[in-house]
């Protein structure tokens, strides 16, 4: 009987503990980072040429809602951010501006106590003229049961709708982005 009082409790010593952080409830906060790729494509069918535009930033807001079933944390967001001064050089013309941008994702995560690893997938519409996916990972940290941190990379895969003369145009972005973010 000894022996298997003594596994019992070397097996729950050995079995992971409970989740420490609640992840389930709404979130919506702020988000700022670099522009790691900024990638427009001309594709007339035969020839194909790639424009890559200087360092930018992106800012931004999130919001959304996450629902936890054990250790695993599902849900899904919306954000809208800007790519502030993106600039192109074209056949020697400079061309700039900022881009907007609206990802709506899916997020799943693994409750790892204060912190959640998670992917996200979903659609995303840049400049109201391309659409197309995104994909990426991210995690957050629970610095209290109200204020959450964090760290999210997102590729966009993007075409424009109006396709002109022919001429598919793609716009691809990547995007590193520090958040901060409060649960309601």
């Amino acid at each position: 009987m000894t022996t298997l009082k003594s596994v019992a409790l070397a097996t729950t010593f050995l079995l992971p503990t409970a989740a420490l952080a609640d992840w389930t409830g709404g979130y919506s906060g702020l988000s700022f980072g670099p522009n790691l790729t900024n990638e427009f494509t001309l594709d007339n069918g035969t020839d194909s040429e790639t424009f890559e535009a200087e360092d930018s930033n992106t800012i931004g807001f999130f919001g959304g809602f996450l629902a936890q079933s054990n250790q695993i944390v599902y849900g899904g967001e919306i954000a809208f951010s800007t790519a502030t001064d993106v600039e192109f050089v074209i056949d020697g013309d400079s061309v700039s501006g900022d881009i907007d941008l609206f990802d709506l994702k899916g997020r799943v995560g693994f409750d790892a106590g204060e912190f959640l690893p998670y992917a996200v997938a979903g659609i995303s519409r840049v400049d109201d003229d391309a659409t197309g996916f995104n994909f990426g990972v991210g995690v957050d940290y629970a610095i209290n049961p109200s204020f959450l941190v964090g760290a999210e990379y997102l590729a966009r895969r993007t075409t424009f709708d109006d396709d002109i003369d022919g001429i598919e145009t793609d716009f691809d972005i990547d995007t590193f982005s520090i958040r901060g973010s409060f649960k309601f």
